[in-house]
């Protein structure tokens, strides 16, 4: 008696793990949709969507560049300064800004001596595109753009460009610490913590004629835009130049400069800011479009998780592939586009944190962009299906498998990102990729100090876009492959479905498919081919039966699946009168003794309960609802599309809808012709 009690293990078969697979497959969809949210959620919490944090520029990461202006009440004085200094600006705006640096320092024409002016750069070394002047004024001698120690200045300013409305085409940025000049320090709370900053600093902008125009301390340079989707949710940048009190870090720098007057330890710094547009707005959307995908997909996931339970408890189950039917399934496809259409603005958001925090996300966000475009890819294939195919091309699609394409997409893509580390890289190089308009020359070269132009700079989704589609063709090539080698063929003939009543209900596939509509995956008896459950739930449907109804009656099928420990590619099913044989060829049923009809006409022993199973084909959408009763009641009543009764399917009336009061289950179902 022990030996009929133990449980037979299953057998590690080709279909067996194809099950599981088909299994995991599945539950992935929805922890992909899950993911996304809880993203969304990681990256407004660490401030993707708005962020202001001050990266103080210590002297230690100056250069040196000339010691040779001299400067008095009237500006620099007349050949004091190197050529390349002259060059930098121009001779007209350069004389502007001697002029205004002597105003901003409070320089009194009868009582003072002339001042050194010691010129140093920030950047403008090999391999940056960027650059921008620093002034250090000393009283006795040209202060050390690297000094070491504890060094006095009279002030400190520092040059660059700015665009704005009035000067489109550029114009340069003066922003002085006179130390002459009383402080107001001011607390600016950022993510990187509170930071002390001068508020009482100058700024002037010089346009490249001369003319110079006051501008409030918190004047912005550096502005630019990216528009990752639209310009709705348009994401802006920019940097506003500060001196900081760092009185609390002279500790850990090798030297400093302090005023003469103030005795305040001061450092250059900038304020990077950036803000999307009507984020809350965005986030609003995609967690409202994550609900409506889970929703959609929640059906699907009702079959499911009715197949992982079965395959752990050993029982046979009905598996099929989510992401091979997404093109029987035009409105979840459509709700998982929409689910990771945000991407690139992710990936964007990223980009420009990546120093900071953006390094932990960028995968993920390069993953989501692989989604995206693998499926609007099976979008566009699905929405080719309504274009006219010619004769000759008429019931033989091309095949390929979904599942295949969507991970080879990204794996593909992830891994070729990374072999080259793509975050750091696009980081790096976010700020070459925005038009610059007026710049300062350096070494012989111009560099970008802060003017752009309007236009925004290009999103990193078109800077992926090669990448990606190289990869995503390799990936279709590869599905394509796949299914040849798992089926031996690459071209379907559909012309079967004319035989099945059930499957000629519906438009089938011209051009290229990835539903596995082989009609090996059919019965035949005779002239007439039997439509296996799986192939129906492939195909956009599902079976339920009302609760009422004896539950014996629901064993008595054309069709059986096999257990999961009887799998294998030669499975062998037999019920009371009948053998099923599954094989590579098809499958063929046959009957035991006598003619099976190709009605497939039950045992004569059957009961008259069993004779009169009816099951009810139903939308998989609306499988959830058909479940709930009280959906039914308040919300609304699924339509039903047909029913099978001993094997034989039949199309219901249009109007015809699932009783209100009824109580009904999923059902495997059985087989229908």
């Amino acid at each position: 008696m022990a030996r009929g009690l133990r449980k037979v293990r299953p057998q590690l078969s080709s279909a067996y793990i194809s099950k599981w697979l088909r299994v995991l497959s599945n539950m992935s969809a929805g922890f992909l949709i899950i993911g996304t949210g809880t993203l969304v959620s990681l990256l407004l919490y660490q401030g993707m969507f708005y962020s202001q944090r001050i990266s103080p520029m210590t002297q230690d990461r100056w250069s040196p560049l000339f010691q040779s202006c001299v400067l008095n009440s009237s500006g620099f004085v007349l050949g004091s300064c190197d050529p390349d200094e002259v060059a930098s600006t121009g001779a007209i705006p350069w004389t502007s800004v001697g002029t205004q640096l002597a105003r901003d320092l409070q320089r009194s024409e009868s009582s003072e001596a002339p001042v050194y002016v010691a010129t140093c750069v920030i950047g403008g070394y090999n391999g940056t595109s960027w650059a921008n002047l620093m002034f250090l004024v000393g009283e006795h001698g040209f202060p050390k753009c690297k000094p070491m120690g504890k060094q006095v200045i009279l002030g400190m300013a520092s040059l660059e460009t700015v665009g704005t409305d009035d000067f489109p085409l550029g114009a340069f940025l003066l922003s002085t610490f006179a130390d002459a000049r009383p402080v107001r320090p001011v607390q600016i709370a950022t993510v990187n913590g509170v930071v002390t900053v001068i508020q009482s600093t100058v700024k002037t902008i010089i346009a490249p004629n001369g003319s110079t125009f006051a501008a409030p301390w918190e004047q912005r340079n550096y502005v630019t835009s990216v528009n990752s989707l639209n310009r709705l949710f348009l994401m802006r940048l920019w940097l506003v130049a500060h001196y900081l009190d760092i009185s609390s870090l002279t500790d850990t720098l090798d030297g400093y400069s302090v005023g003469s007057h103030t005795g305040m330890t001061v450092a250059f710094g900038w304020d990077h800011s950036h803000t999307v547009d009507h984020y809350m707005l965005l986030l609003a959307f995609q967690v409202l479009i994550c609900f409506v995908s889970l929703g959609l997909l929640s059906n699907d996931g009702v079959i499911t998780l009715e197949g992982l339970s079965g395959l752990l408890k050993n029982k046979p189950v009905l598996t099929y592939d989510i992401l091979a039917s997404l093109e029987r399934r035009k409105l979840l496809l459509v709700s998982l586009v929409c689910t990771f259409f945000f991407s690139p603005l992710y990936a964007d958001a990223i980009r420009y944190t990546y120093a900071e925090t953006g390094y932990h996300y960028w995968y993920l966000a390069l993953l989501m962009v692989a989604v995206m475009m693998a499926l609007s890819w099976m979008a566009l294939l699905t929405s080719l299906q309504s274009v006219p195919v010619p004769k000759i091309w008429r019931n033989r699609p091309l095949c390929y498998s979904a599942p295949v394409f969507i991970y080879c997409t990204i794996l593909f893509f992830v891994i070729y990102e990374g072999s080259f580390d793509s975050g750091k890289v696009e980081s790096e190089a976010m700020w070459s990729h925005a038009q610059g308009t007026l710049g300062l020359v350096i070494h012989g070269q111009t560099r970008s100090s802060g003017a752009y132009t309007m236009t925004g700079m290009t999103p990193v989704i078109y800077l992926l876009m090669p990448d990606l589609v190289v990869c995503m063709l390799l990936a279709w090539g590869v599905s394509i492959a796949a299914h040849k080698w798992h089926v031996g063929y690459a071209i379907l003939d559909t012309s079967w479905t004319s035989h099945n009543e059930f499957v000629n209900q519906l438009s089938k596939p011209q051009w290229v498919t990835s539903l596995n509509l082989d009609h090996k995956n059919t019965i035949s008896i005779g002239s007439k081919l039997f439509c296996k459950p799986s192939l129906l739930v492939l195909l956009g449907y599902c079976i339920i039966r009302d609760k009422g109804v004896d539950a014996t009656a629901a064993t008595t099928n054309l069709y059986h699946p096999a257990s999961s420990h009887h799998s294998s590619t030669h499975d062998k099913v037999e019920t009371a009168s009948y053998v099923v044989t599954t094989t590579k060829e098809g499958t063929t049923a046959s009957r035991l003794g006598t003619t099976l009809y190709a009605a497939a006409q039950p045992p004569p022993h059957s009961s008259p309960n069993r004779l009169k199973t009816e099951f009810i084909v139903i939308s998989i959408y609306d499988l959830v609802a058909a479940l709930l009763p009280w959906i039914r009641r308040l919300v609304y009543s699924p339509h039903q599309f047909g029913t099978i009764t001993t094997n034989k399917f039949l199309v219901t009336k249009s109007h015809t809808r699932l009783h209100e009061k009824a109580n009904y289950t999923y059902s495997r179902g059985d087989c229908c012709g």
